[in-house]
């Protein structure tokens, strides 16, 4: 049973961080450390389309067209943060069990596209509503993030997916279906074959979700928030991880109170967990990224103390349990 982060720390965005970040991780024992994501797992993503002239960043809020979209295609693409880790791993010697690309995934990323400037309308006015740009350009970007990723090295990735659960809860809106959103999902994981895939889900989850998520071919680990919401224990259905053969991969601190959970509170919601899914468990993380705690304290130094802290919990409440 391994530790790992869903990405995000509360530091400011430089090289020296990256460096630092890394090393403390190395220095804690957590197992499979993603690339530190130090800029928006949103920015990191959407800045490439900006670069490209295919989207127009207007104060942090993306804008495109139909048009753009749907008639361009990016044939390379270089994610600078994810490349920068890996040179700094490599230069350091630095020995991970693994190393994880949080990839901002196509649902996500398309619902921060808006489509028109009338923004009024929320995620009806993104390019989540339209099927065929996220099926038709979104999915063939993440393509390009996956080979990249990949090619320098990355073998465990995971698509950070947390605008799901906006559009799937007793119905499925926009005219997705559920055939449709495992079609896509499935597409990704076969892209990132002779990679260990996973899928991060923060928030609550409702039933419909796990069971659309839980049947994707290619995907192995689920990540999903039990300390912000314990009652998604209550959604995880053991009977359907052993039918597809999936492991959880579940968030067992805060991502968002200030504060450095007891060892033994984690231990108690990973036990609950682990005994739930009938031992089914891997990847033991966070709620989510700790990006959310910058700005929280107003010294950047004390909230990433707290987030370093929060993960060498995890790595004790792990190794605890597996003793």
């Amino acid at each position: 049973m391994w530790t790992s982060h869903i990405g995000s720390f509360p530091l400011s965005y430089s090289i020296n961080n990256i460096k630092r970040v890394l090393l403390d991780m190395i220095d804690i024992g957590l197992d499979v450390p993603p690339y530190p994501q130090l800029r928006s797992f949103i920015d990191i993503y959407l800045k490439p389309l900006e670069i490209f002239g295919l989207a127009v960043n207007k104060k942090g809020i993306y804008f495109s067209s139909q048009e753009k979209l749907l008639y361009s295609e990016i044939q390379a693409i270089d994610i600078p943060d994810a490349k920068t880790a890996m040179e700094i791993v490599r230069e350091n010697n630095l020995k991970f069990k693994g190393f994880r690309a949080p990839i901002t995934g196509v649902f996500t990323l398309s619902s921060r596209v808006y489509l028109a400037d009338d923004i009024s309308k929320g995620l009806q006015s993104t390019a989540i509503a339209n099927i065929e740009i996220v099926d038709g350009f979104f999915k063939k970007y993440i393509y390009r993030v996956i080979d990249f990723v990949k090619d320098i090295g990355y073998n465990i990735i995971f698509f950070d997916e947390p605008s799901l659960t906006l559009i799937v809860g007793r119905k499925i809106l926009f005219g997705w279906s559920e055939e449709k959103i495992i079609d896509i999902l499935s597409s990704l994981a076969k892209r990132a074959y002779n990679s260990e895939v996973g899928i991060h889900i923060c928030g609550s989850l409702n039933k419909k979700l796990f069971e659309i998520v839980i049947q994707v071919d290619g995907i192995k680990y689920y990540s999903f928030e039990f300390y912000s919401n314990p009652r998604n224990i209550n959604v995880i259905d053991k009977s359907l991880l052993e039918k597809y053969d999936k492991i959880i991969s579940p968030g067992i601190v805060s991502a968002s109170k200030p504060i450095v959970e007891s060892s033994n509170e984690a231990s108690n919601i990973l036990r609950k967990v682990y005994e739930a899914v009938n031992g089914r468990i891997d990847l033991v993380s966070g709620d989510c990224g700790f990006g959310g705690l910058k700005g929280v304290l107003g010294n950047e130094e004390d909230e990433y103390r707290i987030a370093l802290g929060k993960l060498k919990v995890v790595v004790e409440a792990t190794k605890s349990l597996a003793k």
